[in-house]
């Protein structure tokens, strides 16, 4: 089955429904919440991957709950790995530097830059939704789903590359060894 380019809403639905416990979960198991959102946003980009196949048992095999068992299944395997060290990337890739600059002010007058961590939804917000100067934009179920779902998308892509170029080295390989000529 294809993926869409954008969540359906029974994956949305989903999300709305898991959200704060997960991230309450996640800031438990991991202790800070800066990293508890890439535990978290990790764990629903798992579930958006195999989205397809939890609705086909849904619907067609009467697994109700095969959303939910695999959202477990996947944030035990997940905070396992947080604990253990092996999901830790470098905290350069997960930080971004914001410096305030105003267009009438001289380079050499701007404060030095400090390092801010936000979520991936407080990131992209502002491309999924207009956001007015004037009030606060908090990120909801809606763009965390968004947000994993295209990450699971990406991924979706790439491994689809990947397996497209294991398939073309295997029947280059092939072809070269059949048109070879036999060793005299």
């Amino acid at each position: 089955m294809r993926m869409t380019s954008e969540p359906p809403a029974e994956y949305v639905a989903f999300v709305s429904r898991h959200l704060e416990p997960l991230r309450r979960d996640a800031v438990r198991v991991v202790g800070a919440e800066t990293d508890a959102d890439h535990l978290y946003g990790d764990v629903l980009t798992d579930v958006a991957t195999r989205w397809s196949w939890l609705e086909l048992q849904r619907t067609r095999l009467g697994h109700e709950g095969a959303a939910d068992d695999f959202l477990g299944r996947v944030f035990a395997r997940r905070s396992e790995r947080w604990f253990t060290g092996e999901d830790a990337a470098g905290d350069d890739d997960h930080e971004i530097q914001v410096t305030a600059w105003y267009p009438d002010e001289h380079p050499d007058q701007r404060p030095p830059a400090r390092r801010v961590y936000v979520s991936n939804a407080v990131r992209l917000a502002p491309m999924l939704v207009p956001r007015r100067r004037s009030t606060v934009f908090v990120a909801g179920p809606a763009c965390e789903a968004a947000i994993a779902w295209w990450h699971a998308y990406e991924t979706i892509r790439r491994r689809r590359l990947a397996y497209l170029g294991f398939v073309a080295i295997v029947l280059l390989l092939a072809l070269a060894s059949v048109s070879s000529p036999p060793p005299a």
